[in-house]
């Protein structure tokens, strides 16, 4: 438990802090509340000598020091910010509390620690070690008179910054989840010049962080980095047109004692903002202000963005071809509760590169409305894979429908069809109709779609297409042409007689012949005789 910073006890309100391992923000105080009356009832000796329990008169309630919190998830508060009928702060209710002063954690800079988990023994606060003799260097200099002369100069300090800087350069990985982290400064561990030059992914999930200008400044420290991951970690809004502010505790001359003065360019490729709770419209300030300009992989999962992807207007013909985070090519944006399948459009417009979009346990499903505008949209595009897991795809109309997107890689799992409580029908008759109705699916369900598999989920669906009254027919004809797909195979496969079997019975029987592997066996005994 750490407490506040040194002359900010005054200045806690909206401070990001760990309560009992749980992340919070600071909405009011610090300030003195009465403590609840104790409960606990007073013992007292009776004439035969023997202790007994009699209820006394409450004593007055003492005050304490406490501030008020929010907590980031629910049912870890008590109230909404309010304390014996007096709002003192507000916020949704079950997710407000006071607690005391000492149980809350504030937050530290990541220099410190960096220092806490790999480097204790450089902490001030660790026992002293035996002194190590400094490395000396011979220095030539010239005097006032014209000679040259040479001088032992000792270094202070340069041994221990040798060997941090040697332990710094070997990590490429790092991981300070669940940390206090909450900025880069202060830089209190060791001083001088610092960075991590060959990280390439850390992990600061669940942390105090809440300035982009911090993450931003932690960056600059790893200069190689590619994957960043913020999972949990609750980041301020930002503003559209507005620069960033000096992280909070930054030095007035912060480059003096940099070794290095080149311009910096953020190499992360992969933002992982999982449950931050970021909306759209901080998202653009980031790209505007150019922190990640080779971003490539972006996760905004559990986000409530129920729009997936907004409608992006531009102001001018410059703005329409600068398109936000212009090197993306895949976006996440799992269980954010998408209803609107024009979501999928939108996400191709605003983000042209686009070759992968996920949706997994959203909404869609519910409806089919824009599903068949969605599908038919015939605009080039990059989009070649799309996940769907999860959501609820309860019928053949909405596989029909799906079927006429086109598309290499789709993943379309647990969903009502196959695994509700009344599942229609088999994942592998599913699968077999979706591999006949998408000519171009060379994925399906992480599992590669083999030449042969294809011929037989097509041979299969064109025996069929003849049965009209089977429940697969009559679902996909609602919202696919099943006449042109039946055109399309006949003329590879041509025409083809099914059996008396069972819809389930054919698929199993066309899976358990893809399945099947080719063994030839060539006698060898023979030629062994043969030879020398």
């Amino acid at each position: 438990m750490g407490g506040p910073p040194p002359g900010e006890t005054g200045r806690l309100v909206g401070q990001r802090v760990i309560v009992a391992g749980n992340l919070a923000t600071v909405r009011w105080g610090p300030g003195h509340l009465q403590a609840p009356p104790s409960r606990t009832p007073q013992a007292s000796a009776t004439a035969s000598g023997e202790a007994s329990v009699e209820p006394s008169a409450p004593p007055q309630p003492s005050t304490v020091e406490v501030v008020g919190i929010e907590y980031d998830d629910a049912g870890l508060g008590k109230h909404d910010g309010s304390h014996q009928g007096s709002q003192l702060f507000v916020c949704e209710d079950g997710y407000g509390s006071f607690t005391k002063l000492e149980k809350v954690e504030f937050g530290v800079s990541i220099q410190r620690a960096l220092a806490e988990k790999y480097f204790t023994a450089l902490l001030p606060e660790a026992a002293s070690k035996s002194s190590v003799a400094e490395e000396v260097d011979a220095m030539e200099y010239t005097d006032s008179k014209g000679r040259e002369k040479a001088m032992s100069v000792e270094l202070i300090g340069r041994y221990g910054i040798e060997q941090r800087q040697s332990r710094l350069e070997g990590f490429v990985e790092m991981a300070l989840a669940s940390t206090s982290v909450c900025g880069r400064y202060p830089e209190d561990v060791w001083e001088g010049d610092w960075c991590l030059p060959n990280l390439k992914s850390l992990w600061l999930d669940k942390t105090l962080l809440n300035d982009w200008a911090d993450i931003a400044a932690i960056c600059e420290l790893c200069p190689q980095l590619e994957w960043l991951s913020l999972s949990k970690t609750r980041l301020a809004p930002l503003e559209q047109g507005k620069r960033f502010a000096a992280p909070r505790g930054a030095p007035v001359a912060p480059c003096s004692s940099r070794l290095v003065l080149a311009p910096f360019v953020c190499r992360v490729q992969t933002l992982v903002l999982n449950s931050t709770m970021v909306t759209w419209s901080t998202l653009l300030a980031v790209d505007e202000l150019g922190l990640f300009p080779q971003l490539q992989h972006l996760h905004l999962a559990n986000n409530r963005l129920s729009e997936g992807v907004p409608e992006l207007k531009f102001q001018s013909d410059v703005d329409e071809k600068r398109r936000p985070f212009p090197a993306l090519t895949s976006l996440c944006l799992d269980n954010n509760g998408i209803v609107d399948w024009h979501a999928i459009r939108r996400a191709v417009e605003a983000f042209p590169g686009l070759t992968e979009l996920r949706l997994n346990a959203n909404h869609l499903g519910e409806t089919l409305d824009g599903l068949a505008d969605m599908a038919s949209d015939k605009t080039p595009r990059r989009l070649t894979a799309i996940y769907l897991s999860e959501n609820p795809l309860g019928s053949w109309s909405a596989i029909g429908a799906l079927s006429a997107y086109e598309l290499l890689e789709l993943r379309a799992q647990r969903i009502p069809l196959t695994d509700g409580h009344k599942p229609i029908a088999s994942a592998m008759l599913v699968r077999q109709i979706l591999i006949a109705l998408m000519p171009t699916l060379m994925r399906l369900n992480a599992s590669e779609v083999t030449v042969k598999e294809r011929t037989a989920a097509e041979r299969y669906f064109l025996t069929l297409v003849p049965q009209s009254g089977s429940p697969v027919i009559q679902g996909l004809s609602a919202t696919c042409d099943l006449k042109a797909h039946a055109t399309r195979l006949r003329g590879v496969h041509g025409e083809v007689v099914g059996g008396a079997a069972t819809e389930e019975a054919q698929a199993s029987r066309s899976a358990l012949m893809n399945s099947l592997v080719e063994v030839t066996l060539r006698p060898l005994a023979a030629a062994i005789l043969d030879q020398p």
